[in-house]
């Protein structure tokens, strides 16, 4: 457009600012906002990187959307992005409301292979007894999908209370649509005829806390079987002090893990060169895999992104794969998966 005169008069500093760009309901923030959302590194936001960019989503498996700034509980001022903080979380899980299922990185579909040969004994393949801690559960829906497998004794953990009373809503949900038949698409049981035997004997629900993964609750020492860590311990490594707190909560991992074969599984989108070190202890050298300081055998395992869409639902019909790039390197674009091996008496 052409401007009139006078503008063309006027200095830069002197001319009005454009109206802010309007920003649909739950797309990207304007691009006024884009400086706060800064990643670990500290540096601005690349073009590729900025939500609504194609690098963010297909790439790193995250829904863009979610890189936003959400409003604070009281101030009604966005908040800045800070993994590492409770605050952050408490303000985001408490602004979804319905708080739908989302999980970061990899689903239940990408983990079933590696997960089932640890929940279940080779020698009983039937067995779903195994005892499994979800750290940091979140909205994720891992514990469902472990449930809908038939584990019971699953317990999700998180320190924000708001998602894990909505995560504890959400299962009871779930728990009456299996009792209805719905999960099977059967009919609800008429009231004027017995129950079947499958519903007389009702299932143990999945128990969720809060808590924080630093001090987890002392009755749970040598409780579990498998600890399933997905994306926590990336959000804790972007927070101050983050030695001191990574430090803390293997330790407390390793004391609720099953004294003579737990396992605790931690999936990042870290390379072991950042991770080992966390995972083995602050003062251990990262070429070991023996952690000395939480008696545990470190193995990794690269795990390809999956190029599909991450929040779609895989029972959709509607589906579309994402083709890559000629940029796109498969021995780069993973993810890392994290096994910790009880050995011995801990440190």
């Amino acid at each position: 457009r052409t401007r009139p005169a006078q503008w063309q008069q006027l200095s830069r500093s002197q001319r009005p600012s454009p109206p802010p760009w309007p920003t649909p309901e739950g797309g990207p923030p304007p691009r006024a906002t884009w400086h706060r959302l800064v990643p670990w590194s500290g540096r601005p936001l690349s073009p590729l990187e900025r939500p609504g960019g194609r690098g963010l989503s297909a790439m790193a498996g995250v829904d863009a959307a979610r890189f936003r700034g959400v409003p604070a509980p009281k101030a009604g001022a966005s908040l800045p992005i800070r993994y590492g903080e409770a605050s952050y979380w408490s303000a985001r899980y408490g602004a979804e409301g319905g708080m739908e299922a989302y999980d970061w990185y990899l689903r239940w579909e990408q983990l079933k292979d590696i997960l089932m040969p640890l929940l279940v004994p080779e020698s009983e393949p039937a067995s779903r007894s195994a005892e499994i801690l979800l750290l940091g559960c979140g909205s994720s829906g891992l514990g469902e999908a472990l449930y809908a497998e038939g584990f019971n004794a699953v317990a999700n953990v998180d320190r924000c209370e708001a998602v894990v009373e909505a995560m504890k809503k959400r299962h009871q949900a779930q728990i009456d649509g299996d009792a209805a038949g719905g999960a099977k698409g059967k009919k609800p049981p008429d009231k004027g005829k017995a129950a079947s035997p499958e519903l007389e004997v009702a299932r143990q629900p999945m128990a969720f806390l809060t808590a924080d993964a630093k001090a987890l609750p002392q009755d749970w020492a040598g409780k579990f079987d498998v600890v399933i860590d997905k994306a926590m311990l990336d959000a804790v490594a972007c927070g101050g002090a983050k030695w001191d707190t990574i430090d803390a909560i293997m330790r407390s991992v390793r004391s609720v893990l099953n004294p003579s074969s737990g396992v605790y599984l931690c999936i990042s989108h870290a390379g072991p060169e950042v991770r080992a070190k966390m995972l083995l202890g602050p003062h251990q050298d990262p070429d070991l895999t023996a952690s000395e300081a939480y008696a545990w055998e470190l193995s990794q395992q690269p795990l390809p992104r999956p190029l599909v869409n991450p929040t779609i639902d895989p029972k959709a019909k509607d589906k579309f794969e994402l083709t890559p790039s000629p940029l796109c390197d498969v021995a780069k674009d993973v993810y890392y998966v994290y096994t910790c091996r009880v050995t011995e008496k801990q440190q």
